[in-house]
């Protein structure tokens, strides 16, 4: 019986440890895939190049996302997962200046982190979104359609004052993704990158103008 359970064990242990080589190689090929992706576009990314970014064989990477079309998705489905979870259905439970405070510093906090996948998440987009196009145009659609309804309740409410609701999620992306996606024109302007303390004031303008512009109530 103990030889049962010390090999059941021992078999618990090779899972945990295999996964966690899974889960820490998909990581380093999601951010060398970055590297590559944001440098080179769809078009002009191998997986030879990634492969050798991350110093794995090709077949490592084709074995995990299937092929450089996968991988792409892969990335890009993060970006929107990591977006996205922010502004959840059970927003409508809760005040809209937490909800929308926690939302545009979640954005902002990616923007300052994840660069790279934003920007290539903006490039596939303004390119008319040819390799993902089937696979976000319903659950974006439904997720905004979701939220719209969410917005329009604390209208209803007299939460906040009567607005387009596509219009203030428009805004609240353009705005915060800006950081990211035109962090090199920012540091043109300002002849330095954000420091951290810059940063933290523009998360706090941008809160600020928003919500006042709501004229939301606590």
């Amino acid at each position: 019986m103990k030889g049962v359970l010390l090999e059941t064990e021992l078999g618990q242990q090779k899972r945990s440890i295999s996964g966690e080589i899974r889960r820490r190689n998909q990581e380093l090929i999601l951010q060398a895939a970055a590297d590559e992706f944001v440098k080179h576009g769809y078009k002009g990314t191998s997986v030879q190049a990634i492969a050798d970014r991350v110093n794995l064989p090709k077949a490592n990477i084709l074995y995990y996302f299937k092929s450089k079309t996968g991988l792409y998705k892969a990335l890009l489905q993060d970006i929107l997962t990591l977006w996205n979870e922010g502004f959840s259905e059970s927003a409508i439970d809760s005040s809209p200046q937490a909800v929308l405070r926690n939302y545009i510093v979640g954005k902002m906090r990616y923007s300052r982190t994840h660069p790279q996948e934003s920007k290539i998440f903006a490039q596939e987009i303004i390119q008319g979104a040819p390799v993902i196009r089937d696979e976000i145009q319903f659950p974006v659609v439904n997720w905004a359609a979701g939220k719209a309804s969410v917005i329009n309740a604390w209208v209803e409410q007299g939460l906040i004052r009567p607005v387009d609701p596509l219009h203030l999620l428009f805004l609240i992306w353009g705005a915060t993704q800006f950081y990211a996606d035109f962090d090199t024109e920012i540091q043109l302007i300002k002849g330095a990158p954000m420091s951290e303390e810059e940063f933290e004031q523009a998360q706090q303008f941008l809160v600020d103008m928003i919500l006042r512009g709501l004229a939301v109530t606590s």
